[in-house]
């Protein structure tokens, strides 16, 4: 029964992060007829049926039709000891590392996420 309810709330917590993301899209307008060439985002083209991350930390697709969608590449976490541990963004490499305040070395338990 254990190894069910950690199952249950660790697919929880993937559901709460995937459904939550931060997305935006485009709509290139390309005339009936008329092939793209790719996407352009922030004045860089991108070939079609591409991936590219935003310094902005998104993850972007280019899609065929020649619009590209974009969505948050990181989960805020919201549930985890906040009175002994911090939550400190990584912009980097785009997550969120949560440690203990007296000492930065030692990670903290995360319980949930959204975002």
């Amino acid at each position: 029964m254990t190894k069910f309810l950690v199952a249950l709330a660790f697919g929880a917590g993937i559901f709460l992060v995937t459904c939550n993301a931060a997305c935006f899209s485009n709509d290139n307008k390309i005339k009936p007829g008329q092939k793209p060439k790719g996407c352009n985002y922030d004045g860089v083209m991108h070939p079609l049926n591409s991936k590219w991350r935003t310094k902005n930390c998104f993850d972007c697709w280019c899609l065929s039709n020649g619009n590209y969608k974009c969505c948050q590449a990181y989960g805020t976490p919201v549930n985890y000891d906040k009175k002994n541990c911090i939550s400190v963004f990584d912009s980097k490499n785009c997550v969120y590392k949560v440690t203990r305040i007296d000492d930065p070395t030692t990670e903290c338990e995360i319980y949930g996420m959204v975002g």
